[in-house]
């Protein structure tokens, strides 16, 4: 969306009409296969894991990451339908919970809960204005949203370092900001796209391939390119993965990172979760947002399930302390 403040224009990221059509539009369909607690992110899996312990401990993760048990004002970037907000009060002890969402659906859904201690405003995260300082904050999948679907690394690192800034300012001295985000391959999305699984997780040298090898790849690379603007199109237009590099630069000289980590299987895992509960509810969904809909988000997360197990994206937690 672009806002004129005196002659500047403010790019903020996805689109608000982007943000309705992927999670009140759409949403209406794949929160059929979220579970009762509605966390559309992935989980954090152990063995023997439900769908529902898997997130529970994401959540309990990022909350004790950000030292947020206990805390007075906690803020969630990105709240979807409330999950974390609740979790946060009920379970450990928040005194207020605020979370931000651009979906009016999902902060509409969150008011009618009536939560204790609970708040949910419908806004950007660059106009967001606390009433007070936050103890900790926490953003679980929303930094793929900032920079929408801006394919210049420098201008992306310059809009999460805006993120940055805001959190850093929002923040008490010493206060935390715990990260999850979707990321493409340390190499970029160009070779994440476009190279072979192999020569991305290190099981074979791509310079000493064959033509017919060659050849094979470029074919796959193509096929990753479409299935990649497919989604873009239909499912998630105006959203751009980061790297890791690029949220460790633009965190720099406001946040120390102080603890990181990688589940490689998490994305995987959650997504076959949710695939198997979409295809059981195609026909609830059919009904919901009509067929095409329906068929092209589950080709969407087929595609995102084959891009997490051939290490094309993949899952990062990174856990920041004010400087």
């Amino acid at each position: 969306m672009h806002v004129r403040r005196g002659s500047r224009r403010t790019y903020k990221g996805t689109s608000p009409e982007a943000i309705v059509r992927q999670y009140d539009y759409l949403g209406n369909f794949y929160r059929l296969a979220l579970g009762p607690d509605l966390v559309f992110s992935y989980a954090m899996w152990q063995e023997d894991d439900t769908l529902e312990s898997a997130q529970l401990r994401k959540l309990d993760y990022h909350v004790d990451a950000a030292r947020a048990v206990g805390a007075h004002r906690v803020l969630d970037v990105g709240c979807g339908w409330g999950s974390l907000l609740r979790r946060l009060v009920e379970t450990h002890r928040v005194e207020h919970a605020v979370g931000i969402t651009m979906s009016p659906g999902q902060a509409a859904w969150i008011g009618e809960r009536h939560w204790p201690g609970c708040e949910a405003r419908a806004e950007n995260w660059y106009d967001h204005q606390p009433e007070a300082p936050y103890d900790a904050i926490i953003a679980i999948e929303a930094i793929e949203h900032f920079a929408g679907n801006t394919v210049s690394r420098a201008k992306r690192v310059a809009r999460y370092r805006e993120f940055f800034e805001r959190c850093h300012a929002w923040l008490r001295p010493g206060g935390r900001l715990a990260l999850q985000a979707n990321t493409w391959h340390d190499r970029g999305w160009v070779a994440a796209m476009l190279l072979p699984s192999q020569a991305l997780t290190g099981t074979e040298h791509f310079g000493g391939r064959s033509g017919a090898h060659l050849v094979e790849a470029a074919f796959g690379g193509l096929r990753n390119l479409r299935e990649g603007m497919h989604a873009s199109r239909k499912v998630f237009p105006e959203m751009f993965l980061p790297t890791r590099s690029e949220i460790a630069q633009a965190s720099q000289d406001l946040f120390a990172l102080v603890d990181e980590r990688r589940d490689a299987e998490d994305g995987a895992l959650t997504i076959q979760a949710w695939l198997e509960r979409l295809e059981a509810n195609r026909g609830r969904g059919n009904k919901l947002v009509g067929p095409q809909a329906v068929s092209d988000l589950i080709r969407e997360q087929r595609t995102s399930l084959r891009f997490h197990r051939e290490r094309r994206i993949g899952v990062i937690r990174m856990t920041f302390e004010s400087t």
